[in-house]
Protein backbone atom coordinates (compact mmCIF):
# COMPACT_ATOMS: atom_id res chain seq x y z
CA UNK A 1 0.00 0.00 0.00
CA UNK A 2 2.79 2.41 0.91
CA UNK A 3 4.62 1.56 -2.33
CA UNK A 4 1.54 2.39 -4.42
CA UNK A 5 1.13 5.76 -2.68
CA UNK A 6 4.85 6.49 -3.08
CA UNK A 7 4.67 5.63 -6.81
CA UNK A 8 1.68 7.93 -7.30
CA UNK A 9 3.44 10.79 -5.48
CA UNK A 10 6.58 10.30 -7.59
CA UNK A 11 4.55 10.11 -10.79
CA UNK A 12 2.62 13.27 -9.94
CA UNK A 13 5.86 15.08 -9.03
CA UNK A 14 7.48 14.14 -12.35
CA UNK A 15 4.32 15.13 -14.21
CA UNK A 16 4.20 18.53 -12.46
CA UNK A 17 7.86 19.23 -13.21
CA UNK A 18 7.38 18.27 -16.87
CA UNK A 19 4.27 20.44 -17.14
CA UNK A 20 6.01 23.41 -15.51
CA UNK A 21 9.00 23.16 -17.84
CA UNK A 22 6.68 22.95 -20.87
CA UNK A 23 4.69 25.99 -19.74
CA UNK A 24 7.86 27.95 -19.01
CA UNK A 25 9.24 27.11 -22.46
CA UNK A 26 5.87 27.95 -24.09
CA UNK A 27 5.67 31.34 -22.38
CA UNK A 28 9.25 32.17 -23.41
CA UNK A 29 8.63 31.25 -27.04
CA UNK A 30 5.39 33.23 -27.17
CA UNK A 31 6.44 36.39 -25.36
CA UNK A 32 10.23 36.43 -25.29
CA UNK A 33 10.99 36.51 -29.01
CA UNK A 34 12.44 39.60 -30.59
CA UNK A 35 11.48 38.44 -34.08
CA UNK A 36 7.74 37.99 -34.56
CA UNK A 37 8.12 35.57 -37.47
CA UNK A 38 11.39 33.67 -37.18
CA UNK A 39 12.70 31.00 -39.53
CA UNK A 40 15.52 28.60 -38.94
CA UNK A 41 18.47 28.96 -41.32
CA UNK A 42 21.53 26.80 -41.96
CA UNK A 43 24.59 28.27 -43.69
CA UNK A 44 26.77 25.99 -45.81
CA UNK A 45 29.70 26.16 -46.01
CA UNK A 46 29.99 27.61 -42.55
CA UNK A 47 33.66 28.58 -43.05
CA UNK A 48 34.33 30.79 -46.10
CA UNK A 49 37.72 31.27 -47.74
CA UNK A 50 37.49 34.84 -49.00
CA UNK A 51 40.41 34.18 -51.41
CA UNK A 52 38.50 31.59 -53.47
CA UNK A 53 38.40 32.29 -57.18
CA UNK A 54 36.47 30.83 -60.06
CA UNK A 55 32.97 31.10 -61.35
CA UNK A 56 29.88 30.63 -59.26
CA UNK A 57 31.29 30.25 -55.76
CA UNK A 58 28.28 30.51 -53.49
CA UNK A 59 27.45 30.49 -49.83
CA UNK A 60 24.30 28.39 -49.57
CA UNK A 61 21.70 29.26 -46.93
CA UNK A 62 18.91 26.76 -46.35
CA UNK A 63 15.78 28.33 -44.92
CA UNK A 64 12.93 26.34 -43.48
CA UNK A 65 10.23 28.21 -45.37
CA UNK A 66 8.58 27.17 -48.63
CA UNK A 67 10.05 28.35 -51.92
CA UNK A 68 6.61 28.43 -53.55
CA UNK A 69 5.37 31.02 -51.00
CA UNK A 70 8.42 33.30 -51.42
CA UNK A 71 8.04 36.71 -53.09
CA UNK A 72 11.64 37.77 -52.42
CA UNK A 73 14.55 37.47 -50.01
CA UNK A 74 17.12 39.94 -48.72
CA UNK A 75 20.48 39.25 -47.07
CA UNK A 76 22.10 41.57 -44.52
CA UNK A 77 25.60 41.24 -43.05
CA UNK A 78 26.37 42.19 -39.44
CA UNK A 79 23.31 44.36 -38.76
CA UNK A 80 24.07 46.50 -41.83
CA UNK A 81 20.99 48.42 -42.95
CA UNK A 82 21.81 47.89 -46.64
CA UNK A 83 21.07 44.48 -48.07
CA UNK A 84 23.49 42.67 -50.36
CA UNK A 85 22.75 43.64 -53.97
CA UNK A 86 20.19 41.36 -55.60
CA UNK A 87 22.60 40.66 -58.47
CA UNK A 88 24.65 38.57 -55.99
CA UNK A 89 21.67 36.72 -54.48
CA UNK A 90 19.93 33.77 -56.16
CA UNK A 91 16.81 32.05 -54.88
CA UNK A 92 16.41 28.33 -55.51
CA UNK A 93 14.84 25.38 -53.72
CA UNK A 94 16.04 22.12 -52.29
CA UNK A 95 14.60 18.70 -53.11
CA UNK A 96 11.93 19.05 -50.41
CA UNK A 97 10.76 22.51 -51.53
CA UNK A 98 12.47 24.74 -48.96
CA UNK A 99 13.86 28.09 -50.06
CA UNK A 100 17.63 28.13 -50.58
CA UNK A 101 19.31 31.54 -50.75
CA UNK A 102 22.68 31.56 -52.53
CA UNK A 103 25.09 34.46 -52.03
CA UNK A 104 27.89 34.91 -54.55
CA UNK A 105 31.32 35.03 -52.94
CA UNK A 106 32.00 38.31 -54.80
CA UNK A 107 29.44 40.04 -52.56
CA UNK A 108 31.32 38.91 -49.45
CA UNK A 109 34.65 40.00 -50.97
CA UNK A 110 33.23 43.44 -51.75
CA UNK A 111 31.85 43.76 -48.23
CA UNK A 112 35.46 43.81 -46.93
CA UNK A 113 34.71 41.62 -43.93
CA UNK A 114 37.29 41.10 -41.22
CA UNK A 115 39.18 37.83 -41.61
CA UNK A 116 39.33 35.38 -38.73
CA UNK A 117 36.03 36.42 -37.17
CA UNK A 118 32.38 35.44 -37.17
CA UNK A 119 29.82 37.43 -39.14
CA UNK A 120 26.03 37.31 -38.95
CA UNK A 121 23.95 36.74 -42.08
CA UNK A 122 20.38 37.90 -41.59
CA UNK A 123 17.84 36.58 -44.09
CA UNK A 124 14.53 38.40 -44.53
CA UNK A 125 12.01 36.52 -46.66
CA UNK A 126 8.96 38.29 -48.05
CA UNK A 127 6.00 35.94 -48.48
CA UNK A 128 3.40 35.95 -51.26
CA UNK A 129 0.66 35.04 -48.79
CA UNK A 130 0.55 35.61 -45.06
CA UNK A 131 1.42 32.55 -43.01
CA UNK A 132 0.69 32.49 -39.28
CA UNK A 133 -0.11 36.20 -39.55
CA UNK A 134 3.29 37.04 -41.06
CA UNK A 135 4.12 38.60 -44.40
CA UNK A 136 7.86 38.46 -43.63
CA UNK A 137 10.04 35.91 -41.91
CA UNK A 138 13.60 36.37 -40.75
CA UNK A 139 16.43 34.29 -39.43
CA UNK A 140 20.12 34.61 -38.70
CA UNK A 141 23.06 32.33 -39.41
CA UNK A 142 26.80 32.70 -38.88
CA UNK A 143 29.78 32.46 -41.20
CA UNK A 144 33.47 32.42 -40.35
CA UNK A 145 35.74 34.22 -42.83
CA UNK A 146 39.29 32.99 -43.50
CA UNK A 147 41.88 33.98 -46.09
CA UNK A 148 45.08 35.94 -46.57
CA UNK A 149 43.92 38.46 -49.18
CA UNK A 150 41.12 39.70 -46.97
CA UNK A 151 43.59 40.28 -44.12
CA UNK A 152 45.97 42.31 -46.29
CA UNK A 153 43.09 44.30 -47.76
CA UNK A 154 41.77 45.29 -44.35
CA UNK A 155 45.27 46.27 -43.14
CA UNK A 156 45.88 48.45 -46.22
CA UNK A 157 42.49 50.22 -45.95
Amino acid sequence: MKKAILKKICLLSVLCVAMMSFLLHFSMTCYGQEEPCPIRVEVSPYQINIDSDGEEHYVRILTYTWYSNTAGAFVYINENLDAISTEFVKLTRDSVGHLVVKIDLIALQQAELDVGTYHDLKIVVQLKEARDGCLEQEGTGEIYIIGKQGATQSVQD
